[in-house]
């Protein structure tokens, strides 16, 4: 878990336009990798749902999931921090415009080629910016978003 933060603080000293896909991009939804949880409960509301998944707490709205923590260089008391994102939701959509619901396609248009990964839970696409671990991960089926993310290395 601490890995998972500390990368995130990595992305947060970075400047925006270091990679090909600027660090502005890691986020979905209107919630930025890196947001404080107050600042997420201040724009969403109160979550429909806290789950504590012993790496973080995963704050649930409809078709958008934030999950936050603490940063590695922060006591308990501190505010956590949103270390990774889940849209499902017509609603989630990223900075450029990606939304669920949308087809593959717009991906290709708005972010260009990717790499293509197999992950445990399937096949995806992906956009890196440089010097960072964590990414913009696209799932597709039949030809249409499924959902957006921003996914970090653990």
């Amino acid at each position: 878990m601490k890995s998972i933060f500390a990368l995130v603080a990595l992305t947060l000293i970075y400047p925006a336009c270091a990679g090909t896909l600027p660090l502005s991009e890691l986020e979905v939804g209107g919630i930025a990798l890196g947001a404080t949880e107050a600042s997420v409960v201040g724009r969403m509301g109160e979550p429909l749902q806290r789950l504590d998944t012993g790496e973080g707490i995963e704050l649930h709205y409809p078709g958008l999931v934030a999950t936050v923590g603490w940063l590695e260089q922060q006591a308990p008391g501190r505010e956590r921090r949103v270390a990774g994102i889940f849209g499902s939701g017509p609603q989630a959509c990223t900075p450029r415009g990606l939304c669920p619901g949308m087809p593959v396609a717009a991906a290709d248009r708005l972010y260009g080629t990717p790499e293509v990964a197999q992950r445990e839970a399937g096949e995806f696409l992906e956009y890196y910016p440089e010097a960072t671990g964590c990414w913009l991960q696209v799932a597709a089926a039949a030809g249409s978003i499924r959902s957006v993310a921003v996914a970090c290395q653990p």
